[in-house]
């Protein structure tokens, strides 16, 4: 588990991450936890990558194993931000080092509906 520094920290990273409706590589996430957060250990950044990404997928991004455009959720059998994350951890450890190329095992689609559904999701529970 995150501490609530760190947890708060990375939140703020997917929050400039799913600013506005695009794609983001996983090498994206990558270079914002790592230099963003100031982590010099991979390791950590590998873990705290994980973070990241569930939550992105948590509010709704989509993600593309394939590099076929946009993402929808057919080309892959994972469906949980679990399944999800434990493929990408796979194809890591067969990369065997950080992802650096554009769109290097997956890609996240942050797109206007799934901003508006997470907005709608967010305010009802705070209503």
């Amino acid at each position: 588990m995150v501490d609530d520094v760190m947890h708060a920290k990375l939140m703020e990273v997917v929050d400039i991450l799913l600013f506005e409706p695009a794609e983001v590589d996983l090498g994206d996430v990558c270079q914002m936890v790592k230099y963003d957060l100031g982590i010099a250990d991979d390791r950590e950044v590998k873990r705290l990558t994980y973070e990241a990404v569930r939550e992105m997928l948590h509010r709704g991004a989509l993600v593309d194993f394939d590099g076929g455009g946009i993402p929808t959720g057919k080309h892959h059998p994972e469906k949980t931000p679990d399944e999800i994350v434990a493929r990408i951890d796979r194809e890591w450890e067969a990369l065997g080092e950080m992802p650096t190329i554009p769109g290097e095992i997956c890609v996240f689609e942050w797109t206007p509906a799934a901003m508006e559904a997470y907005a709608r999701s967010r305010d009802q529970r705070s209503a």
